[in-house]
């Protein structure tokens, strides 16, 4: 098994357009563990811009069919989108071989995807055909676990402390019923930290539980 991050252009997946028109935009998916065409990320975290502006990017941008659902919060902005069929089908592209998506953000600079394949062949047809769709990319990390590892157990204290209050103020309810922002002023600690401390404390949960999942016999 290989977990790999890379950088992507935004036009390899979607949104291109959107950040083209709003170059501040921030975007977290939420809740990604899927498989190849069933990875839509339907669920998007959005933040920095108003959300009339981001309304108005997406009814715009050719990647999204239309918007199912969005809700603004204090600091952020929640979505649920349909994407267009070429999205779909771009993503079922890279990811046929069964390469599985635990998280995905974007920015005007390019989507920021963690992956995990079962196989080095996997990685490799993911790496063919992103060159030969003409997309490049950045490889950030790659490791190949040796073992499955106990969820939790390598969690920092100050991630832990962040999970669990999340947890109880509703943070990962949908819709959320606090904003990161007023979840970091209780914490005592900056947005920007919590946020961080959020997103990988939960990539390495998803990471740890799908790596004991894929060891256990059905």
């Amino acid at each position: 098994m290989l977990l790999a991050t890379f950088q992507l252009e935004t036009s390899a997946i979607s949104l291109e357009e959107t950040f083209e028109r709003l170059p501040n935009l921030e975007i977290e998916a939420e809740q990604i563990a899927a498989h190849s065409t069933k990875w839509t990320m339907p669920c998007l975290w959005m933040t920095n811009v108003e959300q009339s502006r981001i309304n108005n990017a997406l009814m715009k941008d050719p990647s999204v069919d239309s918007i199912v659902e969005d809700k603004g919060f204090e600091d952020e902005c929640f979505y649920q989108v349909q994407w267009s069929d070429n999205v779909e089908d771009r993503i079922d592209a890279y990811l046929g071989t069964g390469g599985t998506i635990l998280h995905a953000e974007a920015t005007a600079d390019g989507w920021r995807v963690r992956i995990r394949f079962g196989t080095r062949d996997q990685f490799d047809v993911f790496r063919e055909r992103m060159a030969d769709r003409g997309c490049e990319y950045t490889l950030i990390g790659l490791s190949q676990p040796n073992e499955p590892r106990h969820m939790g157990g390598q969690l920092t204290a100050a991630q832990r402390e962040a999970l669990s209050a999340a947890k109880e103020h509703g943070y990962y309810e949908v819709p959320r019923k606090v904003s990161t922002r007023d979840l970091a002023d209780e914490l005592d600690m900056s947005h920007q930290n919590l946020s961080e401390l959020l997103r990988r404390a939960t990539s390495k949960l998803i990471d740890e539980t799908l790596t004991i999942s894929a060891g256990r016999k059905e």
